[in-house]
């Protein structure tokens, strides 16, 4: 059941998240730009009056399947294995804990730009902590793809040097859009995890 629940939502992440930024973004009031807007001005009532609940929705909703998304996760845990279960266990722990932070985000839009960029970046922190956890828990499993365990180092990287650091409107495209990515491919990996669950347990 978990390992479809990761698969199902890791789909409808990106969907969720751009249909409901599209539809915010027909309404928006004037130009918008990736390199003078934020995302969140989609969710503004002052700039975007008759679209801000477009937005606003789409993320709480994306941030509900989350949680779901990262509670499915938990399938990847290994029989025997306490170590790598509990990186599996801290990964879904932690990116609950993100996609709460993400509603809670819409919650408080970036009209109230204080409490709006705590729990933005909470959220960046959050959701890069819990994919270098589960990165963490792939390495216990020799046949896993060495390719998505440096991509999800390099993605929740970018996640938490942005959110700190690297706070600029074009870099929060680019890593939403390695974020969302990231969760398609978890979600396709997770459906086919019995091979490389089984290849451990015959080793």
């Amino acid at each position: 059941m978990r390992k479809g629940l990761a698969f199902i939502t890791g789909l409808l992440i990106p969907i969720s998240y751009i249909v409901f930024s599209l539809m915010a973004l027909s309404k928006f009031t004037g130009p918008f730009s990736p390199l003078r807007n934020w995302l969140s001005d989609l969710g503004s009532q002052r700039l975007n009056p008759a679209g801000w609940w477009f937005y606003n929705l789409g993320i709480i909703l994306t941030g509900v399947l989350l949680c779901l998304f990262f509670w499915g996760l938990s399938a990847w845990k290994a029989p025997g294995n306490r170590k790598q279960n509990f990186m599996v266990t801290l990964s879904s722990m932690v990116g609950i804990l993100g996609g709460l932070s993400m509603v809670l985000s819409a919650v408080y839009p970036i009209d109230r730009p204080e409490i709006h960029s705590f729990f933005s970046a909470s959220l960046y922190i959050l959701i890069g902590s819990a994919f270098v956890f589960i990165c963490v828990a792939f390495l216990y499993l020799p046949k896993f793809p060495r390719w998505m365990v440096v991509l999800g180092f390099l993605v929740a990287m970018e996640d938490m040097l942005w959110s700190v650091f690297l706070n600029t409107y074009i870099m929060e495209f680019i890593t939403v859009g390695c974020f969302l990515l990231y969760c398609v491919l978890l979600g396709l990996h997770t459906a086919a995890r019995h091979k490389y669950l089984e290849e451990m347990r015959e080793q």
